[in-house]
């Protein structure tokens, strides 16, 4: 646990430096520019972190697997379908193992490679987003997104490439995104929900449809076994066809502090909406796709399988929860800077010995 708190320490500090050392530009939204040289640093501590990891995480062996056998297709057009009957499922994912495999047979290749490109598009992101830069940052571990990123690596890749891409659904452009999205469904194809997304969030916040989200994602909770039915349906004819069987059974839902995490910064983003707008006007978008992530978020109390799609929401919140700290009198926003570093940090505190098996931490020199 001393690896992730001296993670913590440095990310946060030296986030903190890029702030200081930075300078007021107003072609971006925060209209500050974090200083680019000083955020290598915590980029680098992020990467090295994750990308050194040995056994640690869930899913540590499946991919440890995906790794070997990518590295058995004889070249990377069979992976596409091309000259065989059968392609790879997610075959952008897996052509990207087959590269990595003709440098090395080692997986550790594949884990230090993937956290480099999920971690710059999330830094990139926050760079142009996050303000203050270094909350932004310092949220992303205490909000627990890094450490559940040692888990479903493709997915959370997915993820922070959308992430990144945020810029192209603000500005409305739609062949952009959509492009975005494509590429992204390669490495995973639930980034696909992001294609009716895209149509949804991109009105005011707290507007009608919204609201009618919310009461059918209620209503799919409430009318669980029902809804159940229809979803399995959906799932029967596509590659989690085989987890038909697993959610009949399963009962473990998403652990309700998660969910109280998910639904304080909306309870707050309503309460101070205008404020938040006049702040920035286009905050309503990040809005809405925190809000869809905290629905997904209910419909996992039921079964914590969906909570896979709020991989692709949950990362708003380090975009949208610093904004609090600007929109009152500066003894308000301190006291309020100081209550998030101490919440969120006990939060991920707390998640850590039982949560996504990150403990005990190893490096690949302790193999």
């Amino acid at each position: 646990m001393s690896v992730y708190m001296l993670n913590m320490g440095i990310v946060f500090i030296w986030s903190w430096f890029a702030k200081m050392y930075g300078r007021e530009d107003h072609r971006l939204p925060t209209g500050y520019r974090p200083n680019a040289i000083l955020t290598v640093v915590p980029l680098a501590s992020l990467i090295i972190v994750a990308g050194l990891r040995y056994k640690v995480g869930t899913d540590y062996h499946t991919y440890m697997l995906l790794y070997e056998l990518a590295g058995k297709y004889n070249n990377i057009w069979e992976i596409f379908g091309f000259g065989t009957d059968k392609s790879s499922t997610d075959p952008g994912f897996t052509a990207l193992l087959w590269i990595l495999n003709q440098v090395s047979a080692d997986p550790a290749l594949m884990f230090a490679v993937v956290a480099a490109i999920t971690y710059i598009y999330i830094v990139k992101t926050l760079y142009v987003y996050g303000r203050p830069f270094e909350l932004s940052m310092f949220l992303f571990i205490g909000m627990f997104h890094y450490y559940a990123s040692f888990n479903g690596i493709r997915q959370y890749m997915a993820a922070a490439i959308l992430f990144w891409a945020v810029r192209y659904l603000i500005d409305g452009k739609l062949v952009r995104y959509m492009t975005v999205v494509l590429i992204c469904s390669l490495f995973h194809s639930s980034a696909l929900i992001m294609i009716p997304v895209y149509f949804i969030v991109r009105r005011k916040a707290w507007s009608p449809v919204l609201w009618c989200l919310m009461l059918l994602f209620l209503a799919g909770t409430f009318l669980y076994q029902k809804f159940l039915s229809v979803f399995l349906v959906v799932l029967e004819n596509s590659q989690y066809g085989h987890y038909e069987e697993w959610l009949m059974k399963n009962t473990n839902g998403m652990n309700a502090i998660k969910i109280i995490v998910l639904l304080l910064p909306l309870v707050l983003a309503f309460c101070f909406r205008e404020q938040l707008r006049k702040r920035w006007p286009e905050v309503d978008y990040i809005v809405n796709l925190c809000l869809i992530g905290f629905l997904f978020g209910i419909l996992a109390t039921k079964d914590v399988i969906f909570a896979r799609f709020n991989i692709y929401f949950g990362l708003y919140q380090l975009i949208l929860v610093p904004y609090f700290v600007r929109i009152f009198e500066p003894k308000s926003n301190a006291l309020l800077y100081v209550l998030i570093l101490i919440c969120y940090f006990l939060y991920s505190f707390m998640l850590m010995p039982f949560d996504s098996s990150v403990l005990p931490y190893r490096t690949i020199f302790e193999r």
